[in-house]
């Protein structure tokens, strides 16, 4: 058990980040820290697990199975806690840490990465990472597992197949005698898998109780809370998806058969570029890009970034919005070296980020920093772009925000690759699939969903890819419940 008791941490920079924190967490539960960006969740965790800078300073309590853990080392944790966080992963080779934790690499093709063995893991692509997380949980002693897991929001980008394992593996230890705390933006694997919330806001907490308890404040709700409100069944009845398809059956609710949709982002018309497909390394028919257009790429067999980055150098002017910088560059350098690449007013891509020093090292971003950065670049640029995994670092209400701006109004033609179906559906106006090197699929979301890589989660709770989104399920039922 975690007793959390007015804990308080200050640093010289930020001043105090979390303020008289105070909640608890059972042994063998999954307690889930949630928040805007900036709300001190993944601070919380990293001080837990000793990750504490020069000159911060720690008031009250984290009592672990009646031991005191606040202030202790890294080194002193090592028998005790477990830090899942990408700034935790080692320095070497995907090969070396295999055979670290997992004593050999016969792991790599189930997890997905016997290709990448060579790779250092700052190379590694950030959809990837949590392939190795998942390697990390693999390795635990499930008879004498830690007591104590501490894990950084690792989920953003990752493919929906990886997420469910480790989110199937964190269950497991928790079941086994973990305590586990879990600061995460993925609201939708919370509801699903944590035992208690607790919202942190501006490093106070403002509610710690069970999920199917939790009425957020700073938040969205999770999209299966909405969907059990907007049919009037019991939010502890609509925890995954397959619960809320058992509990339509069983309260006995049809919905129309063809979902009425909302007309807010609709395609745009006219004539676009049409990319031949041999261009690009295809066979079959060319790829129609338009102006005005959000579009997704998704390839079955493989990765779609070598297929977005040829369709974007066939367009005048394209671009990629960069997922990556050198960390020792200055905020500023980067943004003014962006605005004179495509002709903006020098100043305006910092003008979109108030809360940001031009002076401040790329290193110094937190990820929803940094993902701010990338939005700040996107936002007046006329060209095609490509944005790969857009959503990465964004808290809940930030992705709902982006989807929608990418449906409604991008200022040019916008490729979007993501692992992220959610994001997909939502924020593009259509979707190309690629399988053996052939576009097997080209249109509107609903026209290709049948050939996504997983179903949305809204049809798999309704049982149907005519639903979407949850908007469909909101506009059919003619119910107006706030997303």
């Amino acid at each position: 058990m975690l007793e959390m008791s007015a804990f308080t941490y200050s640093t010289p920079g930020r001043g105090t980040v979390l303020d008289d924190v105070t909640f608890v967490a059972a042994t063998s539960t999954i307690t889930a820290i949630v928040g805007r960006s900036g709300s001190g969740g993944s601070t919380l965790v990293a001080a837990l697990a000793g990750a504490v800078p020069p000159g911060a300073r720690i008031r009250g309590s984290a009592t672990l199975n009646g031991t005191r853990i606040d202030g202790a080392t890294p080194d002193e944790l090592s028998g005790v806690a477990l830090w899942i966080s990408d700034t935790a992963l080692p320095g070497g080779t995907v090969a070396e840490s295999l055979r670290s934790w997992l004593g050999d690499l016969s792991a790599a093709e189930e997890l997905g990465l016997q290709d990448d063995l060579a790779r250092r893991f700052s190379s590694l692509p950030i959809d990837m990472r949590l392939r190795l997380h998942c390697a990390t949980l693999m390795a635990q002693d499930m008879s004498a597992p830690p007591a104590l897991i501490l894990v950084d929001r690792v989920l953003g980008a990752a493919d929906a197949a990886t997420r469910t394992r480790f989110c199937s593996l964190l269950s497991g230890l928790a079941r086994a005698g973990s305590t586990i705390l879990w600061a995460e933006h993925d609201l939708d694997a919370v509801w699903e898998h944590a035992h208690q919330v607790v919202e942190l806001i501006d490093g106070r907490v403002v509610t710690a109780v069970r999920p199917q308890e939790w009425q957020p404040s700073s938040l969205p709700e999770p999209t299966l809370l909405t969907l059990a409100r907007a049919l009037s069944l019991p939010p502890k009845d609509c925890r995954t998806p397959l619960y809320a398809r058992e509990a339509l059956e069983e309260y006995r609710i049809t919905l129309p058969l063809f979902p009425t949709r909302t007309h807010h982002g609709t395609a745009p018309t006219g004539t676009g570029t049409v990319i031949s497909a041999t261009a690009v390394g295809l066979s079959g028919p060319g790829i129609e890009l338009r102006p005005g257009e959000t579009l997704g790429i998704i390839e079955l067999d493989g990765r779609p970034e070598a297929l977005a980055r040829r369709l974007v150098s066939q367009l005048p002017g394209g671009d990629m919005v960069p997922s990556q910088l050198p960390p020792t560059l200055r905020l500023g350098a980067a943004a003014r070296a962006w605005e004179h690449r495509h002709h903006l007013n020098m100043g305006s891509v910092m003008s979109r980020l108030p809360m940001l020093q031009a002076r401040t090292l790329l290193a110094d971003l937190s990820p929803g920093e940094f993902a701010a950065f990338r939005h700040a670049l996107a936002e007046e640029v006329e060209t095609p772009l490509w944005l790969p995994h857009p959503q990465a670092g964004l808290d809940p209400r930030e992705r709902h925000a982006l989807a929608e701006d990418l449906r409604r109004r991008p200022a040019g033609t916008r490729l979007i690759t993501s692992r992220d179906v959610e994001l997909l559906v939502r924020a593009c106006h259509r979707l190309i699939i690629i399988r053996d090197g052939r576009v097997v699929g080209d249109g509107s979301p609903g026209a290709v969903a049948d050939l996504l890589p997983m179903a949305p989660l809204v049809s798999r709770a309704v049982g149907s890819t005519r639903y979407l989104r949850l908007t469909d399920v909101l506009e059919s039922t003619r119910t107006e419940v706030p997303v």
